[in-house]
């Protein structure tokens, strides 16, 4: 089995998206990275589009595979209309202090959805 490392090319064309759910509320991060790459497991090369005009979700390709490194990345929060400006700044500090999306589970938030998109021309390159 060989190890690929699919890499992107281009600054900020690694995009994570994760969704959280409470009580009817939805709590969005959006991140931007400035690069990112994942280890890809296959006997062969894998069929990946490396133009990737439309970018892809690198969660869903048909190989299994490892996130190796997303860097430097930069967070936008999108609150939920309901809440008050007093819960957003609680919610900003709670994420930002703890450095991790972990502590919305502590505070009984759910994720739902989680995605990592790579856009731009990619890079595939066989590793040991």
């Amino acid at each position: 089995m060989t190890n690929w490392r699919l890499s992107t090319t281009e600054k900020t064309s690694a995009i994570e998206i994760e969704t959280w759910t409470k009580d009817n509320l939805t709590l969005t991060l959006e991140t931007v990275w400035d690069s990112g790459s994942a280890l890809i497991e296959a006997n062969e090369k894998p069929n990946i589009d490396l133009t990737n005009t439309d970018g892809i979700d690198i969660y869903i390709i048909e190989y299994p595979l490892e996130i190796e490194e997303l860097c430097e990345g930069e967070t936008q929060i999108i609150h939920p209309d309901e809440i008050s400006l007093e819960e957003e700044n609680r919610l900003n500090d709670l994420i930002e202090s703890a450095d991790d999306t972990d502590v919305l589970e502590a505070e009984g938030w759910e994720l739902e959805d989680h995605e990592l998109y790579f856009h731009g021309v990619l890079k595939l390159e066989a590793v040991n």
